[in-house]
């Protein structure tokens, strides 16, 4: 719920004076001494709260902490809390019945401090009261024991250390800029910010699959606008390479990281070193190799190594003879140019395959087989947009039936695709597969036009300008494309001393986290498929600890553990990431509320950059343009032009239905 648009309880104002006296002649008249003991008590400790809450003072700025009461389910109030001075507030959701002792247990979770110490006091009438442990909370208490709700965070002999300067190195340095921190350093290996991935995995034709509104640097601040432009060079919507590298370096200059980072820098080895907080980093100048490296020492590790290490090498009998054009689509290996009026055979389906299906025909290839063993499902502009436009996730039937309209375009029933799960009614999707949705709309007016074509078969050997398949298919073409992935390296386990992987944690060592983006798709439902959110959400995470060491006690054994096998330790499945992230909420509510506000920036964000008609009008305008060019080039025939599959009555129906199957579900519940 969003709290921060919830009504806010009135301030409690003092009686009158003549009110105030009869009260006081009632309670002579009752023998109230004893209430006068109580009141006193209470007054002793918290007179400048109370006269707060008599209106003698100004209102405290109020933190919203995004925590909702668990037993409340959905929040239908604001509490409002005042630490004993009555200088600080916090707001919590609650339901009307919410009970005092759950709203202690919260503040304990919150403040670090035992529950038993807390007592909560409200204001009745003119008088103070004590509520009692199982009273319903009042809407605006002052909680005795908690001096002050801004925690000490740790402070550090020695800087903190991040490696990595692609997107999440960027936005950790500035969650601990933002916190105060100017004590911590960062090491990238390359020459700028930006990282592996956009500098060296990508080409300059390669774009950003999915919208700008949920990947760009400023994202984790909830105040800052989607960008449009970097001086003269545009943002677009869906921006190409060389525009997101602008965006990572003109971030990092804006918020002063380039005297934090340490470039043509990379690290060998990290070792903890004896006593708290104190870990050694053997770092290796790589653009003086003939000098040798130093040791860095560090009060904590934060590493995003990345996991698009490595090109993945395939080779097929008969390249020899093959005497044409046979490369690797990642790594800046590719001439498109030599692609012009030729036939390609496109090895592999991941989500770099659907890119080059687009990059080929805009270098006007003849035509394009993409070749796969498995026909993996990819998204389409308009769903990409939808789940990440939405505050709850879409459930995956309705993202399939979504997918469905742009498929039929290619006469595939998404349904009957090897990584989706569900029943007889198709009440439920459940998507898993080993590469993450290629998000395109290309792809599929190719497939209609006859310009690409999938085949589901594997090259067993080649012959000149032939591909002879494991099925017996003779296909002709002079161009040989490997879209078959890149891999994640073993040697990032090593450097980091990694035996197993504690939710993010190397092993288990709160100072030690190692993120990366995930690899794979595991859901039923979904809520977005860019990795901008799910980056944001896990750099609170990985700061807490830094600013909080003391926390980990209450997740410690709490974690799923990843240990190194067909992929190494640091790079988990999405069945790890899952309950990682879930117990981390549980376990330390005012962590889970800081995820639950970066969760929250993403639909805000979406919204900001991508209005519906907007965005539907832009997504219209990219599928005419390409029909005009594929037409100018000679590359299609005659056939009818389609329509763009998508409405706004669609979208808006599928949302609905969206919102409605999660109310449904927690009236259920």
């Amino acid at each position: 719920p969003d709290l921060a648009a919830s009504p806010q309880p009135p301030r409690a104002h003092a009686p009158s004076s003549s009110a105030h006296r009869r009260g006081e002649g009632r309670a002579v008249g009752r023998g109230a001494a004893a209430r006068r003991r109580r009141v006193t008590m209470v007054q002793e400790d918290s007179h400048y709260a109370l006269a707060r809450h008599r209106g003698q003072s100004p209102s405290p700025e109020k933190l919203e902490t995004g925590i909702v009461a668990s037993q409340a389910g959905k929040a239908s109030r604001t509490i409002e809390i005042l630490n004993e001075a009555g200088n600080e507030c916090i707001t919590i959701g609650a339901a009307t019945g919410t009970k005092t002792t759950e709203i202690c247990d919260i503040l304990a979770a919150f403040c670090s401090i035992d529950s038993d110490k807390i007592r909560l006091v409200s204001q009745v009438g003119a008088y103070p009261r004590q509520q009692s442990m199982f009273d319903e909370v009042a809407s605006r208490v002052t909680a005795q024991g908690i001096k002050s709700f801004r925690r000490p965070v740790q402070q550090y002999e020695h800087p903190i250390a991040i490696i990595g300067a692609g997107l999440g190195g960027i936005q950790t340095m500035m969650n601990l800029k933002s916190k105060g921190r100017k004590d911590f350093v960062c090491f990238e290996r390359l020459d700028d910010f930006g990282g592996h991935s956009w500098i060296v995995v990508a080409n300059k034709f390669t774009k950003l699959q999915t919208e700008k509104g949920t990947y760009h640097c400023d994202y984790i601040d909830p105040q800052a606008k989607v960008p449009n432009a970097f001086g003269n060079t545009p943002y677009k919507t869906w921006p190409t390479r060389d525009q997101l590298l602008r965006m990572f370096r003109e971030n990092a200059r804006s918020h002063g990281l380039y005297d934090h980072t340490r470039f043509h820098t990379s690290i060998e080895k990290v070792k903890p070193l004896p006593g708290k907080f104190k870990y050694s980093l053997m770092t290796v100048p790589e653009d003086r190799p003939d000098e040798a490296g130093e040791m860095f020492v560090a009060s904590s590790v934060l590493a995003w190594p990345g996991n698009l290490c490595k090109c993945n090498k395939i080779d097929f009998p008969g390249e020899d003879e093959f005497g044409g054009y046979i490369e690797y689509a990642s790594f800046g290996a590719m001439d498109y140019t030599a692609v012009k009026d030729k036939e390609v055979i496109l090895y592999g389906h991941g989500a770099f395959t659907i890119e080059n299906v687009r990059t080929l025909l805009e270098h006007r290839c003849k035509k394009v087989y993409v070749m796969c063993r498995k026909r993996n499902l990819c998204g389409m502009k308009v769903v990409s947009w939808m789940v990440a436009h939405m505050d709850v996730p879409v459930p995956g039937n309705i993202v399939l039936e979504a997918f469905q309209k742009m498929y039929d375009l290619v006469g595939f029933d998404v349904w009957s695709a090897h990584s989706v799960k569900t029943d007889a009614n198709r009440t439920f999707a459940h998507v898993s597969q080993k590469t993450v949705f290629g998000v395109t709309d290309i792809y599929f007016l190719a497939g209609y036009y006859g310009l690409m074509e999938i085949v589901v078969d594997e090259i067993k050997r080649l012959t000149h300008h032939t591909a002879h398949t494991k099925k017996g298919k003779k296909l002709e073409c002079q161009v040989i494309l490997k879209a078959v992935g890149t891999l994640p390296d073993f040697k990032i386990d090593k450097m980091l001393g990694l035996k197993e992987l504690h939710g993010l944690w190397v092993n288990g060592d709160p100072m030690r986290p190692v993120v990366c983006n995930a690899m794979f798709v595991e859901a039923r439902n979904f809520g977005s498929f860019s990795s901008g959110p799910g980056f944001a959400s896990m750099i609170p995470a990985i700061t807490w600890f830094i600013d909080y060491p003391a926390d980990w006690e209450a997740v410690r054994g709490k974690l799923p553990i990843n240990k190194p096998g067909d992929r190494p330790g640091y790079v988990p499945a999405a069945t790890h990431m899952t309950p990682t992230m879930t117990t981390l909420g549980a376990c330390l509510p005012m962590l889970g509320s800081l995820m639950g506000t970066m969760d929250a920036l993403k639909a805000s964000k979406q919204r900001q950059a991508h209005p519906p008609r907007q965005f539907l009008d832009e997504c219209r305008a990219e599928w005419k343009c390409y029909i005009k060019c594929f037409k100018e080039w000679g590359m299609i025939d005659d056939r009818p032009e389609p329509e763009y599959p998508y409405t706004e009555a669609m979208v808006e129906d599928w949302m609905d239905r969206s919102t409605m199957y999660w109310l449904m579900r927690g009236q259920k519940s």
